[in-house]
């Protein structure tokens, strides 16, 4: 029982950390608001990386590789295809949404030039 709880307090602590270095960045398109995230190390003067998530989304995949490549001096940017308020609780719903996008090629396309924008807005501050 305490190893379980120790492993839980652990995970709990490191996932905080984690989210502590990602901050949000809220933009637009249209009248969806989108919400991506970037890596801590926006302030310094680096290359940058546009991440697309997979097919659920922002995950902590994405957010993990986000974080390794920043440890890497990169200034990360993690997309937000689906936009906010749009959350993927299951593989239908997960796979609905990237239906919509698969046939709207457009739009996704849109959309990856919107947060490539951000991170390019975000880069240019520094």
């Amino acid at each position: 029982m305490k190893i379980s709880f120790s492993l839980l307090s652990i995970t709990i602590i490191m996932n905080f950390a984690q989210a502590q270095q990602l901050k949000t960045v809220s933009y637009n398109d249209g009248s969806q608001n989108l919400t991506g995230l970037v890596t801590s190390n926006a302030d310094r003067k680096l290359p940058g990386v546009l991440i697309l998530p997979a097919w659920r989304g922002i995950d902590q995949e994405a957010k993990d590789a986000a974080l390794a490549l920043q440890k890497q001096n990169y200034i990360v940017f993690i997309a937000d295809i689906y936009g906010e308020g749009n959350i993927l609780a299951d593989n239908a719903l997960a796979g609905k949404m990237a239906g919509k996008f698969k046939q709207d090629y457009k739009a996704y396309q849109h959309r990856i030039s919107l947060a490539l924008e951000q991170l390019k807005k975000i880069r240019s501050y520094t």
